[in-house]
């Protein structure tokens, strides 16, 4: 596996695949003292023989059997290397579909709450626009009722003044005064 993608791995998938590793050491370990075992057994069978051809005989079977515990091994580290591979590819795929369903989302509920800004915005200014139409309304109304009060007052105030001072202009001469 390259180091580039052994970089790029979880923690938890580099110590899985050590575990691998190391149960396949222990493994091909005990095969190994195993065929320690065999081997010394077959060179005591060959000091016991006495013969030549029987001696490479056993040699030769203890050659295959490490052959193929050799074999063994490679072929169980070149599956893990292609499930790691293919477990890393899974999650990496995995990541981006969920990376792109979050963006979506994220998306999506950027778009719900701008609408909604924006539709509470315009109901904000309509209200407002109401509002400040009624409140002129309002003043326009409370402006012609005072108008219309103050010539009201005006006029009554002038008739109240023609009539003192009509009042005054006929007591000026009263008849008390006129007999003198």
């Amino acid at each position: 596996m390259p180091d580039r993608e052994l970089r790029h791995m979880r923690r938890t998938e580099l110590v899985e695949i050590i575990l691998a590793l190391k149960q396949s050491e222990d493994q091909l370990r005990a095969e190994n003292a195993a065929l320690s075992a065999q081997l010394q057994e077959r060179q005591i069978h060959i000091e016991n023989a006495g013969s030549i051809a029987q001696a490479a005989l056993e040699l030769n079977k203890v050659f295959e059997a490490a052959q193929a515990a050799a074999d063994e091994y490679v072929a169980s580290v070149l599956a893990a290397n292609k499930n790691t591979d293919a477990a890393a590819s899974a999650l990496r795929a995995q990541a981006e579909a969920e990376a792109q369903q979050i963006l979506a989302q994220a998306q999506t509920e950027a778009a719900n709450l701008k609408a909604r800004t924006q539709q509470q915005c315009d109901a904000e200014t309509e209200a407002a626009a109401r509002k400040r139409a009624q409140t002129e309304a309002d003043c326009k109304a409370m402006l012609a009722r005072t108008q219309q009060e103050i010539q009201q007052r005006r006029a009554a105030f002038d008739r109240r003044a023609s009539e003192l001072l009509d009042g005054y202009h006929s007591t000026e001469f009263l008849p008390e005064e006129r007999a003198k």
